[in-house]
């Protein structure tokens, strides 16, 4: 029988909760929110007003949510993205046993300033699974 747990918490204080060597694999879709979620974004998507969100088009009768634009992200705010993923990459492998395994979901447009910052706190990049 698999044993596995799921949390649904701020990755970053749950890392910081735990001790080291605690956990065999990380999988996770991380916050690319850090622009998209502020205050001022998300009162632009309430009212309807644009900003980093776009509302895509509507399919079979069906309407579909509004999704972030990340082609408007700043020099500072991709800054801002590669700091978050470096702090998240040194807890995790603080976290994860010897050989652990971080499994990571990314955005084409993103991916850059994901992968990088893993890979310098020591992950090795062994793979990546594409859906297109």
């Amino acid at each position: 029988m698999a044993r596995y747990s799921i949390f649904n918490d701020d990755c970053l204080t749950w890392m910081d909760r735990h001790p080291e060597n605690f956990c065999h694999a990380i999988v996770t879709d991380p916050p690319y929110g850090l622009k998209e979620y502020s205050s001022v974004e998300k009162e632009k998507l309430r009212n309807g007003s644009g900003g980093v969100w776009r509302i895509p088009p509507s399919f079979d009768g069906c309407r579909r949510s509004p999704l972030p634009r990340f082609t408007v992200l700043t020099e500072k705010d991709r800054e801002k993205l590669r700091g978050f993923f470096l702090s998240f990459a040194q807890r995790a492998i603080r976290t994860l046993v010897p050989g652990g395994h971080l499994m990571i979901a990314a955005n084409p447009l993103l991916s850059h300033l994901v992968y990088q910052p893993i890979m310098d706190t020591g992950f090795e990049k062994r793979g990546r699974l594409s859906a297109w």
